[in-house]
């Protein structure tokens, strides 16, 4: 027969096994946690890099919209984003850019969520753009947020065309004797202090010559 000592052994040696365990799994936490930390703090500054690269187009947008869009910029302890919100009397639109590390504080994230209602247009709601904290690549995401603009910019037009040439200014071209609106002129000339416009530049060469 066993002693009753070796029994009690046993059952300590059980619950030492299972307090070693929470141990063990404490340290690998707190260990995760410290790592995380320290990817925050790479976050943080690549981060700030990608501010300097979205900032300006961003306000190049903004400045281009002037009275027909409100912006909302907003901070948070890892998030940075601006809402756009566009004056219309065609649709509620609204466009979010955001930046934020993923879970793990890996990568960067920009986003693109755009939202039109009501939906009578086709347009993707939400864009996104990944790249690694540890190089992150701020060329390609110029570009990425380049031709996120210009598409919102582009279907911004395609909704409200009609409106846009109802108040356009309209021109003649002096050679083609073609009318349309100033903004599309494909050319133009200053002369005699006078402001000439043409449909590209193949008439306005015509106009100079004589």
């Amino acid at each position: 027969m066993s002693d009753v000592n070796e029994l009690v052994a046993r059952i300590e040696g059980a619950f030492t096994a299972v307090k070693d365990k929470v141990k063990r799994q404490q340290e690998e936490e707190l260990q995760h946690f410290q790592e995380g930390q320290k990817r925050l703090k790479e976050y943080e500054k690549v981060q700030a890099q990608i501010v300097d690269v979205v900032r300006p187009r961003l306000q190049a947008l903004a400045q281009r919209a002037g009275d027909r869009v409100s912006v909302t910029p907003s901070v948070s302890e890892s998030r940075r984003s601006a809402r756009f919100e566009f004056k219309s009397n065609k649709a509620y639109i609204t466009l979010v850019v955001s930046c934020a590390p993923d879970r793990e504080a890996r990568n960067a994230v920009v986003s693109c969520d755009l939202q039109i209602v009501p939906v009578l247009w086709k347009y993707d709601s939400h864009a996104a753009y990944s790249t690694p904290v540890a190089a992150p690549d701020l060329d390609s995401l110029a570009k990425w947020l380049d031709d996120r603009i210009v598409g919102f910019v582009e279907l911004y037009i395609q909704i409200h065309e009609g409106e846009l040439y109802d108040k356009a200014d309209y021109v003649e071209d002096p050679v083609a004797k073609v009318k349309f609106p100033k903004f599309a002129a494909g050319a133009t000339l200053e002369q005699g202090g006078q402001t000439f416009y043409f449909i590209d530049e193949s008439t306005k060469a015509q106009f100079a010559k004589k």
